[in-house]
């Protein structure tokens, strides 16, 4: 940054929920879940303390000379603590990194609340202004019509990895079908969750809203047992195997048996949200993910698996849980991975020799017809602050115990941060999703290619999550609507 401005960029995200909204990212906070500056009373400050702030910033920097503004995207959650989670000077400027050092250490931030209950975390904006030698702030509410209108302008595929060249061979293979809301009656683009029932409906959250698509034509399906509220969005998804849809949605876990809505009672469940739903064919049972541990319903019981039942297990903020065939159940949380075999016995992989999972949490798996399991990782314990393309990608664990892991480093992995892991039987390949160079494809022994919004017909280069339909095509939840992904 040079000393005669203080460079500005305005930026706009394509996600109401969970999404950095500014080019400078920050890797400081954890941002599973948080609405886009939400709230009946939106998150805010006390003002007498937001001014000390400010006073100390004038004492300790150096601004002569300096005019121009910065924009900062500060998470809030329910205690009035906060982090910086993006911004706009992209020269990382000492005066902004200044700026997000008080900002990370001020206590004195007021939660968003919503109907009387405040909001687990939500986001907000602040600008900082210098002129005349001086620096203020104050907060700079989102304009949701330029926000929503900007998720028709799907950002570029960001590609770290420099040095492998994508033939992407296997492209002219497949036609892709995208649905969204130009060309179809989808309410709009931003789907985040998707799930498939045993009558081959596609269940998908929207923002804000929840859909089905019988192939043809989007119907909205949300629940009608709960006053929604100014607003209200579905977070998780999943159907199981009696074709009941669950959800997490506003505090509450729901399902839906093709006749009615079911809201549960988080007294008597034990949790009130859930950071992921899974279903687990074989055993009947439905995982939900959440700061409570991991909750098991199976037969019409509930059961929770958390630090007082299992000491060794890293942590209860559970994020993602699966059982292979062998019946582990494999836990990802955000202070380690865990498994636990038959006997109930836990291995914590951060007490462990070193592997490839120590420092790391699953945040999706897959199963090959070998017991070969896929990870997807997410480095919780970083080195490096504000690092984008961190040690991440995935993990094989090789039926021997083996791990091996591919970033960008060793293979032909576009980015680190993966979002889902998929494993296609047909093909014998894996389908890798990630959050800023789109959608890779590994064949399991040296070739990797990746689709995105600039050399395919994908439209994004962000996908969400991944499912197979029971005819093997491929469908992807995006920010620029659905996709469907089939071989010719």
């Amino acid at each position: 940054m040079k000393k005669s401005i203080f460079i500005l960029l305005i930026a706009f995200a394509s996600n109401l929920t969970a999404q950095n909204l500014f080019p400078v990212k920050l890797d400081n906070c954890i941002t599973e879940r948080f609405c886009l500056d939400c709230g009946d009373i939106k998150a805010g400050y006390d003002e007498t303390e937001f001014l000390k702030l400010q006073d100390k910033l004038n004492k300790e920097l150096n601004l002569q000379g300096i005019k121009g503004a910065v924009k900062f995207q500060v998470l809030v959650d329910a205690k009035g603590l906060a982090c910086v989670l993006s911004h706009t000077d992209q020269s990382n400027n000492p005066i902004t990194l200044k700026i997000i050092e008080e900002l990370n250490k001020f206590k004195k931030w007021t939660p968003a609340v919503t109907s009387g209950k405040k909001e687990e975390k939500s986001s907000m904006n602040l600008i900082f202004v210098i002129n005349d030698n001086k620096i203020s702030g104050q907060i700079e509410r989102v304009d949701m019509t330029a926000f929503k209108n900007s998720f028709d302008n799907p950002r570029s595929p960001e590609i770290f990895n420099k040095s492998y060249v994508y033939k992407n061979e296997n492209l002219k293979n497949y036609k892709i079908t995208v649905w969204n809301s130009n060309n179809s009656n989808l309410p709009n683009n931003m789907n985040d969750n998707i799930a498939i029932d045993k009558s081959g409906f596609i269940w998908l959250t929207v923002d804000e809203g929840l859909v089905t698509f019988d192939g043809k034509e989007f119907k909205n399906a949300e629940q009608n047992i709960t006053d929604k509220g100014k607003y209200f969005a579905y977070y998780a998804l999943a159907s199981d195997n009696n074709d009941v849809k669950w959800v997490y949605g506003k505090n509450n876990i729901y399902s839906f048996d093709n006749t009615k809505w079911t809201k549960y009672d988080s007294t008597e469940i034990g949790i009130d949200g859930a950071y992921e739903i899974i279903n687990n064919p074989k055993t009947n049972e439905l995982f939900f993910c959440s700061d409570e541990g991991l909750t098991i319903y199976k037969d019409g019981k509930w059961t929770n698996l958390n630090k007082s039942k299992l000491k060794d297990l890293p942590s209860n903020r559970v994020t993602f849980a699966k059982r292979d065939s062998k019946n582990r159940i494999w836990i990802g949380t955000f202070s380690g991975t865990a498994v636990i075999d038959e006997s109930n016995q836990v291995t914590n992989f951060e007490n462990t020799k070193k592997t490839v999972l120590k420092g790391k949490c699953i945040t999706s798996m897959d199963e090959d017809e070998n017991g070969n399991l896929y990870f997807t990782l997410y480095e919780f314990d970083r080195k490096e602050k504000g690092k984008v393309n961190n040690d991440e990608g995935i993990a094989i664990r090789y039926t021997d115990g083996t791990f091996k892991q591919f970033t960008t480093d060793n293979s032909g992995m576009p980015f680190n941060h993966t979002n889902c892991v998929l494993y296609d039987k047909n093909e014998k390949v894996l389908w890798i999703s990630t959050d800023r160079a789109g959608l890779v494809r590994y064949n399991l022994k040296d070739g990797w290619e990746n689709y995105h919004n600039e050399n395919s017909d994908i439209p994004t280069s962000y996908i969400s999550t991944m499912t197979f339909d029971d005819k093997g095509n491929l469908y992807l939840a995006t920010r620029q609507g659905l996709v469907k992904i089939e071989r010719k």
